[in-house]
């Protein structure tokens, strides 16, 4: 009865299968082909006087799961009093087991299995090696989605069988690709999986079937719905041939059981039933094992916690339509994050609270009885951190201060948790997943300020593929995504273009090895795309950009690379440093990527490993090309420490260059990566213009209003602003094609404090041809030229660039709003003796104002605006 079956311990490689006194019951490795195990294993204690089996009479055993990981604990209790605590651990090829008792004694199976199973198990007198004591997985933090679903009843535990139906898949998901005991439901499991979020896991699945010769319908159906979230040529041709063979045919409903009710809840929550689901759902969930588990015919149902991630997934209420999409999921990339720091525990965002260089903040999950909180400096200084009061289900706030530092210095800490449980594992805060041992967090002290030159700057931002090539034109806009056949080349023939707009910086999409149009899925950080020109190009390019004074950004992505990358295919292939470059959370099959798309895996950017590369490739940059710096994508994904690390390496070697960041978030959030980045995106800025001048939503003194108090935003860090760019939909197609609508903006946009970036095309007139949102390639349309120019548009765009580029007020100056009523916004900027006024009309009439200090009164036609010079203005 012992020997019952209670759950599993696997990796991937190996799959054992424990009794519920903690036996070895089965066994499967390295690639589940075959059962190891022909009659239970039991473990046995061997003392002073004898060995004893860990079973049997006298003997009570509880099982769990440490939260959130795959690591079992096993607690056995013999009515003498004896006590003894074991773990289960698949590490590597292995089951490994560590133990700890309160006597002289060994632990160890009865027979070992060689290597698979080593016999002796790992004495543990203090601290649990990190194997054996994991923080939550990378699956399992994704349990935070359950707080999107209203209305359940038992939240908590929904969100862990949710956690644990992730982890119980993973472990039976074999190195191959197949799915052990899925007995023909592997297209669902893997359908799930694609649901979750864990479309690599799903591709192998694919991958191995297609590659078997499966031929059935529920697979043509679950690949079908593979490729909505994944392009693979060769699994698209291999779909379109089960289609013509055997057709597709959704899963049928299971018999009778815990898979049937979920089943029902699943298809209820697709139908719009809620309360029938929900329902369902949590008739289902009382059938669950102590261990968070579905059994069916003494094992796993795996078709069950594939329905339960399914039924949950219907259940999170549609977002509604979004008119700008970038907007929307920048704005919850930041709150994604902190969301699975706090499942495992705590949350810091590994930069000090904004304007205060020393003051740190951790928030803890408000169901932990804590004991203490602690900075654990790099040093072996321990500072204890002090408990605010919380607010009603809201993680506490424990603040702190890192010690002062020279001007300069680095200060790493990791924040520790203490919880009053002396047996609970340790817990550490982060910025996203956890990390055994602590992610490091650092501070510098007095960095230096951004560089000079970027008040002076006119940034022109070119998506190579997509603007010209030497002596032809591109070809005839047709799939968005398609390679229009740009090069570096190509940019240099064309830079009287940029010139004339006043420009006198210029900033590359990606231009490292790359299969796709926009190189955000690059194969090398030092080689040049070949399509493009390869090194040689690029470097002519930068030697003509700066023999007409222009300076160079190129596109720099460190938190992610493409599939194809060598150090990615090193990754999978090999295992152990390889992988270690990447945020595997069980090797080869379950790692993070870009915004859950399969061709972006995350890199490992808390890694120092992984850091000194980046900074290594980024320094290349500067010194073998002679670019002046780089952008900065997906800034929120990155470790916060790398940028630290970053911005030193690249002063090293250039001692004035750019680091420019795509950076996301709340206003508060923004302003704490001054010190860490010289200069980010106003995206608030850019979504409030085109609120008010592409839609005409926004009046002007509610936008003059919000500008005056948006002005002191971001202290510390140099702003660029913008329109629009290769993310986000198009101006002008905002504007309904409204040619006014954008020279109003430009007029903004190069008046108003900030570096202004112009997006290619946007200076001519380029649109596009339906939403973004279905594909934000189409606002990557080739660049217009010839008579497909807007000369209007053009023209006023080269005189406002001229107009910036002499007047010291519009570069450099203070601003300060003159008039603000429902029509017309009135600004002017000066600096010293230089004083410009800027006038705007928002409304479709024409407006006349008496502007204070000046003769007369201005007259403004509709969506029309005016520059003049005020020196007199101010006395």
């Amino acid at each position: 009865m012992s020997s019952r079956f209670a759950g599993t311990v696997g990796n991937g490689r190996i799959l054992a299968r424990v009794g519920r006194d903690g036996s070895l019951i089965g066994l499967k490795g390295p690639h589940f082909d075959h059962e190891l195990v022909d009659r239970p294993i039991h473990a046995v204690i061997v003392l002073h006087n004898g060995k004893r089996r860990l079973g049997g009479r006298g003997w009570k055993h509880h099982l769990e799961y440490i939260r959130g990981t795959n690591v079992l604990r096993v607690l056995s209790r013999h009515a003498t009093g004896l006590k003894i605590e074991r773990r289960l651990a698949a590490i590597g090829d292995c089951l490994c087991s560590a133990f700890r008792c309160g006597e002289e004694a060994e632990v160890a199976w009865e027979r070992g299995l060689g290597e698979l199973v080593p016999e002796a198990g790992l004495r543990i007198t203090e601290k649990w090696p990190d194997e054996f004591d994991l923080p939550p997985l990378g699956g399992a933090t994704r349990a935070w989605v359950v707080a999107r679903v209203p209305d359940l009843s038992d939240r908590a535990t929904i969100t862990g069988l949710y956690a644990r139906s992730i982890l119980v898949i993973a472990q039976h998901h074999d190195r191959s690709g197949a799915f052990a005991g899925a007995d023909g439901d592997g297209a669902l499991v893997a359908h799930a999986l694609d649901v979750c979020g864990e479309r690599g896991a799903a591709r192998d699945f694919f991958e191995w079937a297609t590659r078997g010769g499966r031929t059935d319908p529920q697979l043509a159906w679950a690949l079908e719905r593979h490729l909505y979230w994944s392009h693979s040529p060769s699994l698209h041709a291999r779909l379109e041939e089960l289609k013509a063979t055997v057709g597709v045919e959704s899963p049928p409903q299971p018999l009778p059981g815990t898979s049937a009710t979920l089943w029902a809840a699943w298809q209820d929550a697709v139908a719009g039933r809620r309360a029938a689901a929900i329902a369902a759902l949590q008739s289902a969930v009382v059938k669950r094992t102590p261990l968070r588990l579905f059994l069916s015919g003494g094992a796993v149902d795996l078709r069950a916690h594939a329905l339960l991630l399914l039924t949950v997934h219907a259940l999170i209420p549609a977002r509604g339509a979004v008119e700008d999409g970038f907007f929307e999921h920048q704005a919850t990339a930041q709150s994604t994050r902190r969301a699975r720091a706090l499942y495992a525990g705590a949350f810091h965002a590994g930069m000090p609270e904004p304007n205060e260089a020393t003051r740190v903040v951790a928030e803890v999950r408000s169901d932990l009885d804590v004991l203490s909180v602690t900075m654990n400096m790099e040093n072996g200084a321990v500072l204890e951190m002090e408990r605010h009061e919380e607010r009603d289900g809201l993680p506490a706030r424990w603040t702190g201060r890192v010690l002062p530092a020279q001007e300069g210095e680095v200060s790493t800490y990791r924040i520790g948790v203490q919880l009053r449980d002396s047996k609970a594992p340790p817990m550490w805060a982060s910025d996203s997943d956890p990390r055994p041992g602590g992610q490091e967090f650092a501070v510098e002290a007095a960095p230096p300020p951004p560089p000079d030159w970027f008040a002076d700057a006119l940034c022109y931002h070119v998506m190579v593929d997509r603007f010209a090539r030497p002596g032809e034109s591109l070809a005839v806009p047709g799939d968005s995504t398609a390679l229009y056949g740009g090069t570096l080349d190509g940019i240099r023939d064309r830079l009287d273009h940029i010139a004339a707009l006043g420009c006198n910086t210029l900033w590359l999409s990606p231009v490292h090895k790359s299969p796709s149009h926009h190189g955000y899925d690059h194969e090398d950080f030092i080689e040049v795309e070949p399509r493009y020109g390869g090194d040689a190009a690029l470097i002519r390019l930068v030697e003509a950009a700066h023999g007409r004074g222009m300076r160079m950004l190129l596109d720099f992505v460190p938190n992610h690379t493409g599939r194809g990358h060598h150090l990615f295919r090193d990754a999978v292939e090999k295992d152990g440093d390889a992988a270690a470059y990447y945020r595997f959370w069980q090797w080869p099959h379950y790692y993070r990527c870009f915004s859950d798309v399969i061709s972006l895996p995350e890199l490992d950017t808390g890694s120092r490993h992984v850091q000194q590369h980046l900074v290594r490739a980024a320094q290349h940059w500067l010194t073998a090309y002679g670019v002046d710096g780089i952008r900065c994508d997906h800034v929120a994904g990155v470790d916060p420490a790398f940028w630290i690390e970053l911005r030193r390496g690249l002063r090293q070697v250039k001692p004035d260059p750019l680091i420019l960041g795509e950076a996301t978030g709340t206003t508060d959030w923004l302003a704490r990566y001054a010190g860490r980045l010289d200069a980010i995106f106003d995206f608030d800025l850019t979504y409030y213009v085109r609120q008010a001048l592409a839609r005409g939503r926004m009046g002007a003194a509610a936008f003059a209003s919000w500008l005056d108090e948006h002005d002191g935003a971001y202290g510390g860090l140099a702003r660029a602003t913008l329109l629009d760019n290769h993310d986000m939909n198009r101006f002008l197609w905002m504007a309904a094609g409204n040619v006014d609508r954008v020279k109003l903006a430009a007029t903004l946009l190069l008046t108003l404090p900030g570096m202004p970036v112009i997006y290619y095309g946007t200076e001519v007139g380029l649109s596009q041809r339906h939403d973004g949102i279905v594909e934000n390639a189409e606002a990557r349309l080739p660049m217009l030229w010839g008579s497909d120019q807007n000369q209007g548009i053009l023209e006023h765009f080269q005189r406002l660039g001229k107009l910036r580029g002499e007047s010291l007020a519009l570069r450099r100056g203070a601003r300060r709003t003159v008039i603000a009523d429902a029509e017309v916004f009135v600004y002017e900027r000066w600096i010293e003796d230089e004083s410009v006024m800027v006038a705007l009309n928002f409304s479709e009439q024409a407006q006349r104002r008496e502007v204070p200090g000046l003769p007369g009164s201005i007259e403004l036609p509709p969506l029309g605006s005016t520059v003049m010079e005020a020196s007199t203005i101010r006395s």
